[in-house]
């Protein structure tokens, strides 16, 4: 149960500075510059970053093989697709709207699916 509470901290923690910007841009009346932020992949690619660092640390005994190279593969999978959408949003004068809504929707599908995962890494780790 500890390291659930782990996880859980560290979701508020990478989500905690997109929530302050929602506040500022909603008390600037520019809500609609939130939504073209880029800073939800950037936080994304740093969350499966992290994630990607404690599956470093899973002893092999604890591995099982095949299945969790897989999860390696599906968190580095994330993390850099995230940092491409960052550097495309960075670089390419204009991109579609869907981009930056999908990107949302990849941001919160991406802590819902980081808090067990960091979970299990933990545990596994230990």
């Amino acid at each position: 149960m500890r390291s659930y509470d782990v996880a859980k901290k560290e979701a508020v923690f990478i989500a905690l500075p997109l929530l302050v910007l929602f506040l500022i841009k909603i008390l600037n009346g520019d809500f609609m510059s939130y939504i073209k932020l880029s800073d939800f992949s950037l936080a994304t690619s740093i969350m499966y970053g992290q994630l990607l660092a404690k599956t470093l640390d899973v002893p092999d005994k604890n591995k099982k093989k095949g299945r969790f190279s897989s999860y390696q593969v599906y968190i580095f999978v994330v993390s850099i697709l995230s940092m491409t959408m960052y550097i495309g949003f960075q670089v390419i004068p204009s991109i579609n709207f869907l981009f930056y809504i999908a990107q949302i929707v990849i941001f919160l599908v991406g802590i819902i699916f980081y808090i067990p995962l960091s979970t299990l890494m933990s545990d596994l780790s230990q």
